[in-house]
């Protein structure tokens, strides 16, 4: 059975009839269904069939049940979150939200199951336009400026990377001729040495720097921060890792392509520069935010270039390290944002200003589950040990010194400053003096932010054998 196909459609069935739902409280429970029923679908894929258009290789399948994972738990805090927040919009915005949840959702699915590279492109086109209205839900100026940045910057990666798509169906002509064969990346992989060269070396330029808009890598990342700041949370915890999760992996088979073909030219040194680039500017860039969203915002540019750090590395392992980065930071920054909402929603209704250093301070006071879990999840994004990043980092860090050495000093200088900027704002979040004193209860969201922590460990440290194949085997793959 095709469980791919119906985990895709779902969402989008889903969205249309969440736009119908009276109240905010009953289309976040309709989400909370939903998002049940999609993580099952997500689970049952491994065991399913698929062929044409949507044809799921096992790297596809694991990624879609994180997207699956994130997508429930973010649904089922969204109850509280509706209810907290449910008079800042009306209604029918209300719904809207909803459907834009699904939508997303929906798109993350078929970028990642879709075996053509056009309706991977589509995918992406129908995510950026769902984001760029839920980031300006709550029609506030900063908002708005920010779903135009968005939409701007998404729209010049999304063109660049369908004339992108258009030059690898030109340079797949001498190999597979016209028609579909020659947009499928099966078929694609199978025939790489016998592509054009010149075209697909011309082709990946593009290609790279538009997904790479997508996955927030320098220089097209200036609408990520905003973004995460000014849409409603939930959404943001979907948009953390899901759409740029899928923009990652495009780049990574179109990079197989290259190294397949003899005539073009190696794409190591173009995801190295634009991975250093990514750490950097993060590294440089956490001083001065004081909104947490934002901050952690910059946190997930440094994360996709360490992904893309390691695919310019190239070889099985670097590539089985920097998958198995994405998995974990997706698990990880997933769980910081349900904890960052309701560290919020302990301080009053989780409005963006809610979510500022100096009113989030003092966690501790308020509530110690939630307080010390927010702040593991935070020392665990730095990838020091006992972190589950430190694992896959540990992994990139050893190929750099074994196949690049001369790009292991500043790959690690990159990732210590990161953690240092990380770890400053942990003190004051736990211990300082708190605006409210008064000690609130955790909710029930502090389990599903427990059950992301231990699911980052529990990968990294506990790893299952079939997950250990699974990467191994796509690692070689697509070395």
């Amino acid at each position: 059975m095709n469980f791919a196909a119906l985990a895709i459609a779902l969402p989008f069935v889903a969205a249309a009839l969440l736009g119908l739902v009276g109240t905010p409280r009953q289309g976040a429970i309709g989400n909370a269904v939903a998002s049940l029923a999609l993580f099952g679908l997500t689970l049952a894929v491994f065991w399913g069939h698929s062929e044409g258009l949507v044809a799921v290789d096992p790297l596809a399948a694991l990624f879609g049940t994180v997207t699956g994972f994130v997508g429930l738990t973010a649904a089922l805090v969204n109850i509280g979150y509706v209810s907290v927040d449910a008079a800042r919009m009306p209604a029918r915005r209300w719904r809207l939200y909803h459907t834009l949840f699904q939508i997303v959702l929906g798109a993350s699915l078929l970028g990642l199951y879709a075996d053509n590279i056009g309706v991977l492109w589509a995918a992406m086109e129908g995510g950026t336009i769902a984001m760029t209205f839920g980031v300006s839900l709550y029609r506030t100026p900063t908002g708005l400026e920010a779903a135009w940045k968005y939409f701007i910057l998404g729209g010049v990666g999304i063109g660049l990377a369908l004339f992108g798509t258009m030059l690898v169906y030109l340079a797949a002509q001498p190999a597979l001729g016209p028609g579909f064969a020659a947009m499928s990346f099966r078929a694609l992989s199978v025939h790489a040495a016998h592509m054009d060269g010149k075209l697909l070396t011309l082709a990946f330029v593009f290609i790279l720097f538009g997904y790479g808009t997508k996955a927030a890598l320098v220089p097209l990342h200036g609408w990520l921060p905003d973004a995460y700041a000014e849409g409603p949370a939930p959404l943001t915890t979907a948009l953390s890792g899901l759409l740029i999760n899928v923009a990652l992996l495009a780049i990574l088979r179109f990079r197989h392509l290259l190294v397949a073909n003899p005539d073009a030219m190696r794409p190591g040194p173009f995801l190295l520069s634009l991975g250093l680039a990514s750490l950097f500017l993060a590294a440089f860039s956490f001083s001065r935010r004081r909104d947490a969203r934002r901050f952690f915002g910059f946190s997930s540019i440094e994360q996709s270039g360490i992904s893309a750090f390691a695919f310019g590395i190239g070889g099985p392992a670097a590539i089985f390290g920097g998958l198995l980065h994405m998995v974990l930071h997706t698990l990880l920054k997933s769980g910081l944002f349900l904890a960052l909402i309701r560290a919020a929603s302990l301080r009053g209704p989780a409005a963006p200003g809610n979510y500022g250093f100096s009113h989030l301070r003092g966690l501790l006071q308020a509530n110690r589950k939630i307080g010390w879990l927010l702040a593991g999840c935070i020392f665990a994004l730095t990838g020091l040990p006992p972190s589950g990043l430190f694992a896959s980092e540990f992994i990139i860090i050893s190929q750099t010194i074994q196949k690049n050495p001369y790009m292991s000093l500043p790959l690690g200088l990159g990732l210590l400053l990161c953690a240092v900027a990380i770890l400053r704002n942990v003190g004051p979040l736990l211990f300082a003096t708190a605006p409210h004193e008064k000690p609130k209860p955790a909710g029930r969201s502090v389990w599903l932010i427990a059950a992301h922590l231990a699911l980052v460990f529990l990968v990294a440290f506990a790893m299952p054998l079939p997950l250990v194949h699974l990467l191994s085997h796509a690692a070689e793959a697509l070395q």
